[in-house]
């Protein structure tokens, strides 16, 4: 009997195709929403540090408390943009997250038909070889003569 063979077997690899693009895209989508995360950290860091030297300053004049607080206002402008591009970034992340999901299960999907397939030919295999069996002890089958 020919071996079996499972008629999908395109598909599924496509779905796999498939399944291994939204992986990846998760992937980017994450490390975007990281690399964001340590930015904005790195912004508040930044903040802090100017919002001290401000405080520590003795002896600032008026333009240079000016230019101080305008670089510190400009930090928290770019804070508020990066938390803004954050929760952008999660969203795209949950997005990519449950195409995943959804890819996984068609793929799934796949292979448990495939398994299904396969041990039902497998069943049809001993069947076939169990007649072929039963077949050929009828047919040399000698009585025994008394």
């Amino acid at each position: 009997m020919p071996p079996f063979r499972f008629r999908l077997e395109q598909v599924l690899d496509y779905r796999k195709q498939l399944e291994d693009q939204a992986i990846q895209a998760l992937a980017a989508a994450t490390a975007e929403r990281d690399a964001a995360k340590e930015q904005a950290e790195r912004l508040r860091a930044e903040i802090v540090e100017q919002r001290e030297r401000i405080y520590r300053a003795d002896s600032l004049t008026s333009a240079e408390l000016w230019l101080a607080q305008s670089y510190e206002s400009a930090l928290r402008e770019d804070l508020e943009r990066i938390l803004l591009k954050i929760a952008q970034l999660e969203e795209e992340v949950d997005h990519c997250r449950v195409d995943l999901v959804a890819k996984a299960q068609e793929r799934g999907l796949l292979e448990k038909l495939k398994e299904k397939q396969a041990v039902r030919h497998a069943q049809n295999e001993r069947i076939i070889e169990q007649r072929v069996y039963d077949e050929t002890a009828t047919l040399r089958f000698k009585p025994a003569s008394f």
